[in-house]
């Protein structure tokens, strides 16, 4: 049921939904309550505990309670990084490794590990990471991020935490679209981090944004904490970058992209260096006991072909893979695999391979001694690992298996220089269908090539690949019938074809279609395109930005025009056709998921849907005023001054474009902020935007639901728009809430009319809104106080003979009513059946004491 949003009480204000009008980025912040929680849960992260004693012990990690001597806030363990918005979900930490640790007492046990499908509780990942091997002064040394946290975020950096952004952000342009965000001269210099990079007074204001879903974070391999707590390892200095993608279209949402620039920042050289990925797959339900010991792992290479449109594109695969042995009776049918894509060359072999490839796959079991198999359990093993050219065979026999990929060796890495590895989480059903999204993988880190330098000749005859000099006897092109050699001085540059043979191989050996194609459709370095765009892929416009206010018995949707003003990624049209609104209900919390990894997707369910009117329908408008049955926002509705207000931040604006205008008395910064960012928009000035708004009051208060407004795009035919193309998928925006009773105001308090819900509770009158228990939330249930007074009040429970059960605190100057128990005493223990009385004792002595009784039935 669609309302006016004109009605919405106490003004309907929305603030600029992205932030606001003066703040670009809001960064994370960890709640009050979980950095007070951290001072007693923390595992001696401090010291970069939470190490495995020996290879069979991590499944069952000793109690981390009350082990930390301070809070460690800048370890990301709330749950704020996780992939979600595609099919497959991935907890992100910004210590260089992916998982949550689950059936472990780690704290982010809890969170999705390799969840396929999304929201299923069916997982394929226990933790994953990533190792950097080299000879340290002749010595073998390894930095780990699992098991071994040896990469740790600084600890007193309060900016080394996790940022997310994605395609559309501002600030986030790159290549096809204008990439030079705040126009200095350079691209995506000031990475996303929370830092002025490039000391020009402002922070990540021109980075590179890929796919819909990006997180961004820092780490290093020699934090005191680490070095205190790994005695026995010597530090290579490293500072790694980690980005990690993912994307919502149905075409790509099975597999998460991962890069990380490792930077050597030390003075001394490191020689013969490996990048490794190291990974525990633990296939099974959670819950369902020790799922992990009867997997099974695999590593696969080859060609495959992977489509962009009608047309076949070959792609070089190499992937190792874990799998449920016995499929747990089609239970977890899945396949996971970690996907090698790529990482620094040389095309003169002189401190890096000259082509990508992956040089070593090794498998072991995690109940083994390293000498039979087993877990290395120091750094020379570690490196010995990692420098073995063997792949292993695939291990049938049920167990519980981890694997290692690496790449190398790189012949050096100076001080103050940097390689790059790119890999990717992937998951399907069966092998075959893991391959395929590997394929699909593949082909969006591969991307497309770009005139980026704007000169014709860097690009040109298949030659893409840049030689610095000096260097002799260079090749110009390897596969040039009659071969050409070249000298260059230093400081010279020479483009050559590098990879020719790799391209023919491909063009001939690959079983895809080429009707209508020929090998210049494959070749790369032609007609200027010097410059390689990884991570591409075509889909929907990106989200608005959405916010969304609880009422009673209600919820209000409010969201910006960011879909309709951002170009398509590919092909830099203006191609908006419209929005849709999802609701998800009848949520119950599977185990190992949360109110961030969001509802299973068979939960959605489509509520609206409207567009522009042109030839594409349903051709429902949507741009007009809330007032006069569309969902334009109008702000402010109750004030007579509206528009004079509105004109006046206009007018302020007009004249003085660069600066914020001042919130006028009686204003909250978020009206004002509104307010500005309306008529920067009615103005076109940057930083403007309209706002929508949209009313269902087809909810009950107290139940869980999620909403979602996403957009589409159209297909155009000769510059007219024909039919809807790609749509936005509701998992890509989406926002838990609840409808919330209103808090009765001074003077029309009733005391009677404050009551608990359901009463009396049973099992089977809670069930509606009863989650799965996990660690925040033990019991998963709750009964509601309702119609709590609008001031800050105490509640306390009582047994009739008098014993106090509980102390419950509610701040009702926000205009919320409701106040939940989960039946738990103060001492931690689960309430017996009875009867039970209740105080709400108010801090505003104009509201009166109130007392009621509830009957709890177990």
């Amino acid at each position: 049921m669609v309302a006016s949003c004109i009605d919405v009480q106490g003004a309907g204000v929305v603030g600029p939904t992205d932030g606001s009008a003066k703040k670009r980025y809001r960064r994370r912040r960890i709640p009050r309550t979980l950095q007070q929680m951290l001072c007693l849960v923390m595992p001696a992260l401090a010291a970069g505990g939470f190490v495995p004693g020996n290879a069979s012990a991590h499944k069952d990690e000793s109690d981390l309670i009350g082990k930390a001597k301070r809070a460690e806030q800048i370890w990301v363990i709330d749950g704020s990084g996780i992939h979600n918005i595609g099919n497959l979900h991935m907890n992100v930490t910004n210590w260089g490794a992916f998982g949550s640790y689950p059936t472990s007492n780690f704290p982010t046990r809890d969170f999705p590990s390799a969840q396929w499908p999304a929201n299923s509780s069916i997982e394929y990942l226990y933790i994953a990471g990533l190792w950097v091997g080299a000879l340290f002064s002749g010595i073998p040394v390894v930095s780990t991020a699992a098991f071994d946290r040896e990469f740790q975020p600084d600890p007193i950096d309060t900016l080394a935490k996790i940022y997310e952004s994605g395609e559309g952000t501002p600030g986030g342009a790159r290549w096809p679209t204008p990439p030079d965000d705040d126009r200095d001269g350079r691209i995506n210099e000031d990475w996303l981090n929370g830092y002025d990079d490039d000391g020009d007074g402002m922070v990540d204001e021109d980075f590179a944004a890929v796919g819909k879903q990006m997180y961004s974070c820092w780490f290093t391999d020699d934090q005191i904490a680490a070095v205190k707590r790994y005695p026995e390892h010597i530090p290579l200095n490293l500072h790694v970058r980690q980005e990690s993608y993912q994307w919502e279209d149905e075409r790509y949402y099975d597999f998460i992209g991962v890069e990380y620039k490792i930077r050597n920042n030390g003075i001394d050289l490191l020689e013969d260096v490996y990048i490794g990925f190291f990974a525990d797959g633990d296939c099974g339900k959670r819950g369902s006991g020790a799922f992990y010991y009867d997997d099974a792992t695999g590593f696969w290479e080859g060609e495959l072909c992977a489509k962009r449109g009608s047309t076949e594109i070959p792609v070089t695969i190499s992937v190792a893979y874990f799998y449920d042995y016995d499929g747990d009776f089609g239970e977890t049918p899945g396949y996971f695999g970690i996907l090698f894509l790529g990482h620094d060359v040389d095309p003169l072999g002189r401190n890096a391979p000259r082509t990508v490839g992956l040089t070593s796959y090794q498998n072991f079991r995690g109940a083994e001694p390293y000498a039979s198999g087993g877990d290395p359990t120091n750094d020379y093993q570690r490196y010995e690992l990692m420098s073995n050219t063997r792949k292993d065979r695939d291990a049938r026999d049920p167990s519980d298996y981890r694997m290692l990929m690496a790449v190398g060796p790189f012949e050096t890495l100076p001080p103050d220089s940097i390689m790059i590895l790119q890999v990717a989480f992937v998951c399907g059903e069966g092998r075959e269908g893991m391959l395929e999204n590997a394929a699909s993988a593949a082909l969006v880190y591969k991307g497309n090539w770009f005139d980026v330098d704007e000169d014709p000749l860097t690009g040109a005859d298949g030659r893409e690949t840049p030689v610095y000099g000096p260097a002799d006897a260079v090749v110009i092109d390897s596969c040039a019938s009659e071969q050409e050699f070249e000298t260059i001085a230093r400081g010279e540059i020479l483009w050559i074809n590098a990879d020719c043979r790799e391209e023919i191989a491909l063009w001939e050996g690959a079983s895809c279609s080429k009707v209508g194609m020929t090998f210049g459709d494959y070749q790369t370095g032609v007609d200027g395109k010097e410059t390689r765009v990884s991570w591409l892929a075509g889909s929907a416009p990106p989200p608005p930005h959405l916010r969304i206010v609880p009422g009673d018995e209600k919820i209000m949707l409010f969201w910006d025009d960011f879909s309709e003003v951002t170009p398509d990624v590919s092909t830099l049209d203006l191609d908006f056709e419209g929005f849709r609104i999802w609701r998800a209900d009848g949520w119950d919390r599977p185990i190992g998921t949360s109110v961030l990894s969001g509802p299973p997707r068979e939960l959605w369910h489509l509520i609206e849907e409207r567009d522009l009117v042109n030839e594409v329908p349903p051709n429902i408008d949507f741009k007009k005023p809330a007032s006069q049955g569309g969902w334009i926002y109008e702000p402010l509705a109750h004030l007579e001054e509206k528009d004079q207000l509105i004109g006046l931040f206009k007018e302020s604006l007009w004249y003085f474009p660069m600066d914020t205008v001042p919130c006028p008395p009686g204003l909250t910064d978020t009206e004002c902020d509104t307010l500005e960012a309306l008529a920067r928009g009615e103005l076109g000035f940057p930083g403007g935007h309209r706002y929508y708004c949209y009313i269902d009051r087809n909810v009950h208060n107290g139940m869980h639901y999620f909403y979602s407004v996403v957009a589409y795009d159209h297909f155009k035919l000769d510059g007219i728009p024909v039919r809807a193309d790609y749509y936005g998928d509701p998992m890509s925006n989406f926002v838990y809430t609840t409808p919330l009773s209103a808090a009765q105001e001074h003077g029309l308090y009733e005391k009677r009319t404050v009551y608990v819900v359901p009463n009396p509770a049973t099992t089977r009158s809670m069930k509606p809104w009863a989650l799965e228990p996990n660690m925040g939330d033990p019991s998963g249930i709750k009964v509601e106080f309702r119609n709590l007074p609008r001031c800050a009040c105490t509640v306390r429970i009582f047994t009739v003979s008098g014993d106090l059960v509980e102390v419950l605190y509610h701040d009702g100057r926000d205009g919320y009513g409701t106040l939940a128990w989960d039946l738990v005493s103060r001492n931690g223990q689960d309430v017996t059946s009875g009867v039970y009385v209740y105080a709400v004792e108010p801090a505003d002595g104009r509201f009166g004491r109130t007392i009621g009784k509830f009957v709890i039935i177990r």
